[in-house]
């Protein structure tokens, strides 16, 4: 499957966009994880509210996250990986208006697997497949 063009119109294509957006999702949890880390390790000697308010939204995007990704692992999970491709979203925005560059590329390729994800489990949703029949009879 490529990046950009999922194949939404077979069973096994919105499966494989499901289970794609799912490991997106789960990486999306660890770097959320790995920020709320990091700012517990750095942050708190220097700007120790500011550190705290960090911690708290890097586990609750984990969270989120980790959810999205069993939902989307089950071929199900429209809502929560919109809600984590929203919070990706918003994380990619920040990332521009502050000028870190880093994690954009990253941050990007995680974007467009979430997508894609939600995207599969909108067709595993939406119904019959055309190769539906083919595995009745094979």
């Amino acid at each position: 499957m490529a990046m950009w063009d999922a194949d939404l119109t077979t069973r096994m294509g919105a499966q494989t966009a499901a289970r794609t957006g799912a490991i997106a999702a789960f990486v999306f949890a660890g770097l959320g994880l790995l920020g709320a880390v990091l700012a517990a390790a750095f942050a708190m000697r220097t700007n120790p509210p500011l550190a705290i308010g960090t911690i708290i939204g890097g586990l609750l995007e984990a969270l989120v996250g980790v959810v999205a990704g069993f939902r989307l692992r089950s071929g199900k999970g429209m809502v929560w990986g919109g809600v984590t491709a929203a919070l990706a979203t918003l994380e990619l925005i920040g990332k521009v208006v502050s000028l870190q560059f880093g994690g954009l590329l990253i941050g990007g390729v995680v974007l467009v697997y979430l997508v894609n994800g939600v995207r599969g489990a909108a067709a595993l949703r939406r119904g019959p497949f055309a190769d539906d029949d083919a595995e009745t009879f094979a």
